[in-house]
């Protein structure tokens, strides 16, 4: 560990270098004479935004070495590594190591911040390098084009100049060697040396920007020593644990993982496999096993998709019905994915181009239309889902509770009746996947209380769409009313019974008119824009003729979204 952290020091030639150069767009100078300068963070918050940058402490602004006093040194370290790590500091924060070096006898820290794909503010304020000057950003327009200058940036082709061929671990290229040899018999890298492997993937980069040239960020996190990324991402850690019966900590685990990612997935996809039974199915001529198509795909996007920029941890989450992954991210919007329409885009595609190589990930995209493709086979009607956040969430249900005999709720809740839902969409409404936090509850009642504040809680993300409940609803007070209009009334404002009604009477196709006449409502219109506009805005219901939504033959259907939402789950 000493030895790796020696070799990659800031040289005696490098910091005269620097010196000469002076302070201009990536250089920067900081007294440090009375402790951390109150100016640091801004520098380290536009270096973050703009081309990353050196900051060397114990200069002058013109490039005269004072030196640190090394009784101030250890503080010094300990108070700026802190602080990067606050979120009140630097947000999203960022850890960075802060690293001592010696010039002409006299002692300096330096801080190397590379280029981050996300955008960072500094006490709530976002800075811009110009020259050699933090610049607070407070337009919109500037922001704007801060915002659209960090899409085109990947974390994974920062340029480390201070990683070296040693500090990559051999095993790693042997492993990987073999690994290929399994599926490719002439595969080129059998024969390759590990600096064209690397070159191959673009993991040595140059920067035409700069002239700058060296082993990147997804160099190390592949074939790095474990001391290596370590140095490089301090915080970097991938938790898997499964939670069963203990749901407040855990009942088995793997050890944090802070390892290269090959060794990374190949552990985490064995320990997730084995917490599931065997299934197979026949595809063409082939016989697969279904958990490893399932989880192949969710292991890789976690890894693949990570922003690694960030002190937040990886997490895969087992339960009892069900695989759960959060993964830091840069998010393009916030909501849920629409399996159908979403059009994917790249986070690491160096890695992912790795990755493919050993069969481990497709193109891009392919994961999440995988899961949802073969999760059907092993779980018959299961949908995974997919939130588009910080962290980006994916559930993959393995069990499913279906609503069944519990319709009665639901319908009598609505205030509608058997004739008016009809018997095909009886059968469809049995068959909707209920949230399996309200499967054990065998009390009726109970149940329409636990469903009412599930499907408020929901309406809270959505857009004028206001599923209100009565909460001060005692269980004594429900059971003392014995038909279920009564029940309704009790538990649920009007416009919660209505939007209820409205989901069920769309499991099957229906016109407005007959919506509105179903429920009683004498004027179409307004029915139209208090109840199914929103409805059908928040992508709770749809046209079924979207192309044309003057069609005389236009009728409406509940979506994916919209069945979701009737069984209490997240949307």
């Amino acid at each position: 560990m000493e030895k790796n952290i020696e070799v990659i020091m800031l040289t005696h030639q490098e910091i005269k270098q620097l010196l000469h150069k002076g302070e201009g767009i990536r250089i920067e100078f900081k007294e440090a004479q009375n402790g951390v300068p109150d100016t640091l963070y801004d520098t380290v918050s536009s270096f973050l935004n703009k081309e990353g940058g050196i900051i060397l402490l114990g200069v002058t602004d013109d490039g005269i070495v004072l030196g640190l006093e090394a009784a101030n040194i250890m503080q010094l370290k300990q108070n700026i590594v802190t602080a990067l790590n606050n979120p009140d500091v630097i947000s999203p924060p960022y850890a960075l190591p802060v690293r001592d070096a010696e010039y002409e006898e006299k002692n300096i820290l330096y801080i190397r911040v590379p280029v981050s794909s996300l955008v960072h503010k500094h006490a709530g304020t976002i800075y811009d390098r110009e020259n050699d000057s933090d610049i607070r950003v407070n337009d919109d327009r500037q922001i704007s084009d801060i915002y659209f200058r960090k899409r085109q940036n990947f974390t994974e082709t920062q340029i480390f100049p201070e990683l070296k061929m040693e500090h990559l671990s051999q095993d790693v290229f042997d492993k990987v060697r073999k690994l290929i040899a399994a599926i490719n018999t002439t595969h080129s890298w059998l024969t390759a040396s590990n600096d064209r492997i690397l070159r191959d993937v673009n993991f040595i980069r140059r920067d035409f920007s700069t002239g700058e040239e060296g082993l990147t960020l997804a160099a190390a996190l592949v074939f790095g020593k474990d001391e290596t990324i370590g140095n490089i991402l301090p915080a970097y850690k991938l938790d898997v644990m499964v939670r069963r019966e203990n749901l407040d900590r855990w009942d088995d685990r793997l050890p944090p993982l802070r390892t290269n990612l090959v060794d990374t997935y190949i552990r985490v996809i064995d320990f997730v496999k084995s917490k599931w039974p065997e299934k197979f199915f026949i595809e063409g001529e082939q016989r697969k096993d279904l958990r490893e198509l399932i989880f192949r795909e969710l292991v890789a996007n976690v890894i693949i998709h990570r922003e690694y920029n960030t002190s937040l941890a990886s997490e895969i989450i087992i339960y009892t019905d069900r695989v759960e992954a959060k993964n830091p991210n840069k998010p393009r919007f916030t909501g849920p994915l629409d399996l159908d329409t979403f059009s994917a885009e790249p986070k690491n595609p160096n890695i992912r181009r790795f990755f493919s190589e050993l069969n481990w990930a497709d193109e891009i995209g392919s994961g999440i239309k995988n899961i949802s493709k073969y999760l059907n086979y092993y779980t018959l009607g299961a949908r995974p889902s997919f939130i588009e956040d910080d962290p980006f969430i994916t559930t993959i249900p393995i069990i499913i509770e279906r609503i069944g005999n519990r319709f009665n709720v639901l319908i009598g809740l609505a205030q509608l009746t058997v004739d008016q839902i009809g018997e095909q969409k009886l059968n469809l409404l049995k068959g909707l996947p209920l949230n399996l936090e309200l499967k054990e509850i065998v009390d009726i009642d109970m149940l329409a209380i636990e469903m009412a504040k599930k499907w408020e809680e929901k309406s809270m993300e959505l857009d004028k769409i206001r599923f209100l409940i009565n909460n001060n609803i005692q269980i004594q007070q429900l059971k003392k009313v014995e038909s279920w209009e009564e029940k309704s009334g009790e538990l649920l404002k009007k416009r919660g019974k209505i939007i209820l009604s409205t989901l069920l009477l769309t499991l099957e196709p229906i016109s407005l008119e007959e919506l509105a006449t179903s429920l009683g409502y004498k004027s179409k219109e307004r029915y139209r824009d208090d109840y199914v506009k929103p409805l059908k805005d928040n992508h709770l219901i749809s046209y079924t003729i979207p192309e044309n939504p003057n069609d005389p033959n236009q009728a409406y259907v509940i979506t994916q979204r919209g069945k979701d939402f009737i069984g209490g789950h997240r949307i």
